[in-house]
């Protein structure tokens, strides 16, 4: 059983398929692209078209997503809309959308039924010509019916090879995309599945279901993105079918597979960083809705910090060289901190906890944040009598790196753990929280442990 929209007209029929185009250097696509758009401004939009077309869709996609609107407009114009159909999975949102504006809206919906669901839904929002209401555009975005495609190979448990084989051509071009072929059961549900490296070896007359193997995961139509990303990373999977009540009706794609992946690490690489949904080239208006809260917030730990410092004034006035070396007590501290507390939140956002208690990861760190601070604080002390000659300095500020490290190491895993037992996503504020405590509890190890030396300093 093959699936497919029945009664619409293939926009891929306008023109053949062509070649791919090898691969190249990162290098020569940068120079590349920097020639297109000398092209560009220089009203030559069609020779820097001529330059992109020789390229494989990928390096294509890359380099219209890197242009300004309106250099891609320009090359837009002189680009067949079927072939920028087929860049759909490379292409931007804003350049995919224009492109599809320029076609039949039968067109652009047989178009964007070729991409995965979430991502026809994020181009067909921004089309200007409204198109017809469609089964593929009504999933929620983040869920694997949004990922799916419709266009997928499944046969009942009592055909043969020859019959897979013949239901796999009716695919045309899609067949490329499969990596399994399914078997279902008499309820219609996938009880099996076949590789295109065991469909190829297997003989004809061979039963579908003596070559099929287990399946290793079956996900619904409303199964967060999420999971699907964590079900193709912890179980290294390519292709993953998707069910709605007793009917298989898509599968996710090894593409659309990978992309939520990537999208869900990036998501989680940001957040750490405290800038969810940027892009290097986005709308400044959302850089500094993401970015200028958490700095404002960042201000004011950093007056908690100097306020810490300020209880501490009559200490750095008897000693000065004592503000020479605060900035390193606290920098090693939100160092180790950041890097336990990156360390966690990876762990968390990749399934990697299950089973392990809380305590035993708080010890872990702990226990490494004094061997760190052990090594930091006896290369400080010496740096410190090399530099000063002063042994009592030498010792308290080796005492201050190695509690201060222990507290990184502490916190950084810590916080992030509690945040996700209260319910706030740990990736979001955890960051800010560590640096905080590195900073003053690191300002308060070092400057306490001086004013109640102050006789071995002076």
């Amino acid at each position: 059983m093959s699936r497919h929209e029945p009664g619409t007209e293939p926009i891929a029929e306008a023109q053949p398929p062509t070649e791919l185009a090898p691969a190249i250097p990162l290098e020569e696509v940068g120079r590349i692209a920097e020639r297109v758009q000398e092209l560009i401004a220089a009203g030559d939009p069609r020779e820097a078209w001529q330059r992109l077309n020789q390229l494989h869709p990928a390096d294509v996609g890359l380099i219209l997503a890197g242009l300004p609107r309106t250099s891609s407009e320009a090359l837009l114009q002189h680009m067949n809309p079927v072939e920028a159909s087929r860049l759909g999975a490379r292409l931007s949102i804003q350049t995919l959308s224009f492109v599809l504006d320029q076609v039949n809206p039968r067109h652009a919906l047989t178009a964007l039924q070729r991409l995965p669901i979430r991502r026809a839904q994020e181009v067909a929002e921004q089309l200007e010509q409204p198109i017809a209401e469609s089964e593929l555009l009504s999933q929620d975005p983040n869920t694997a019916g949004a990922l799916m495609t419709d266009r997928f190979v499944a046969v009942d448990a009592d055909a043969d090879i020859a019959d897979l084989r013949t239901a796999l051509e009716a695919l045309q071009e899609d067949r490329g995309q499969l990596t399994y072929l399914y078997v279902l059961n008499p309820q219609g549900l996938p009880d099996g599945q076949i590789s295109m490296v065991d469909l190829a070896l297997a003989p004809a007359d061979a039963a579908a279901s003596s070559v099929a193997a287990p399946l290793t995961a079956v996900v619904s139509v409303d199964t967060p993105a999420q999971e699907c990303a964590r079900l193709r990373r912890h179980y290294n999977l390519t292709q993953l079918p998707v069910v709605e009540g007793n009917t298989l009706i898509g599968v996710v794609l090894p593409d659309a597979l990978l992309g939520v992946t990537v999208e869900e690490d990036t998501r989680q690489m940001l957040q750490v960083a405290n800038v969810p949904g940027e892009r290097a080239d986005g709308p400044m208006a959302l850089s500094i809705c993401t970015r200028l809260p958490w700095l404002t917030i960042n201000l004011a730990t950093t007056f908690l910090a100097a306020a810490t410092i300020s209880l501490f004034e009559s200490t750095l006035t008897q000693l000065v060289v004592l503000a020479a070396f605060l900035p390193v007590v606290a920098g090693q501290g939100g160092i180790g901190g950041t890097q336990t507390l990156t360390l966690i939140v990876r762990a968390i956002a990749l399934g990697e906890l299950v089973g392990i208690r809380a305590k035993r990861l708080l010890v872990r760190e702990a226990t490494l944040g004094v061997i760190h601070g052990i090594w930091l604080g006896l290369l400080v002390a010496a740096i410190a009598i090399i530099w000063q000659g002063n042994y009592g300095l030498a010792l308290v500020l080796g005492i201050a790196m190695m509690g201060n490290m222990l507290i990184a190491g502490t916190v950084g895993a810590g916080v992030p753990l509690l945040m996700r037992r209260v319910g706030i996503d740990p990736a979001v504020a955890s960051a800010v929280v560590v640096t905080t405590f590195t900073d003053v509890f690191g300002f308060l190890l070092f400057l306490g442990i001086a004013q109640a030396a102050i006789s071995l300093l002076v």
